[in-house]
């Protein structure tokens, strides 16, 4: 199997999942212009299909423009951590994607409860990201940024916590030369193929 040919499947058959799979990547250097909101309705819809046919009750999703974009991004890049990604105040994304999780009541003494609101949310998130994707759009799952920070500049409903954030913008028709680029090879030459990630199996089949 081929991490670029996208034959992951149980009868080695292209799948339109497989395909965004492959073709989803983060983005940094974003085309003028935004999303629409019949766009941004689609990727809320799916997550909230996707939470409901799961059975997740932990994760929020957000997505934010204008004034309050402006304030994440000012809270995001506060102190030491936000730092690291010194362009995400020059972006010309102008949609913001948040993720929360909203945790158990005593999540010092239920970290089983905490780890699986974590990973609900961080699913919902993979949601958002595919069907930005799905629509030709660019994101960047960032979590190296001043999350208490952006919490209290945009608390997320139901008091959750936040995990991580995304810009959501239109994708450069090419990439021309810059660290952008540069960074992304250098960085997908280090990335385990996804041959090495994926599982295929049949639902009730034993060993």
């Amino acid at each position: 199997m081929s991490k670029d040919d996208g034959t992951l499947n149980l009868r080695g058959e292209v799948t339109p999942l497989m395909e965004l799979l492959l073709r989803r990547r983060s983005v940094r250097k974003y085309a003028e212009g935004q999303a629409t909101p019949e766009q941004v309705r689609y990727i809320l819809d799916c997550v909230e299909t996707f939470t409901g046919s799961a059975g997740f009750d932990a994760p929020r999703i957000r997505i934010v423009e204008g004034t309050e974009r402006l304030a994440v991004i000012r809270a995001a890049t506060r102190g030491i951590v936000g730092k690291i990604n010194p362009w995400l105040p020059r972006t010309r994304a102008r949609h913001l994607i948040l993720c929360g999780a909203v945790y158990p009541p005593e999540p010092d003494t239920d970290r089983p409860a905490v780890e699986r609101a974590i990973k609900q949310a961080a699913m919902a998130m993979q949601v958002a990201l595919l069907a930005a994707a799905e629509h030709g759009l660019g994101t960047c799952w960032m979590a190296g940024i001043s999350h208490d920070s952006v919490e209290l500049a945009y608390p997320m409903p139901d008091g959750a916590r936040l995990a991580a954030i995304s810009p959501l913008g239109l994708r450069p028709a090419r990439m021309a030369l810059s660290w952008d680029l540069l960074s992304y090879h250098l960085v997908s030459k280090r990335r385990k193929p996804l041959e090495r990630l994926w599982s295929a199996e049949r639902w009730g089949a034993t060993p």
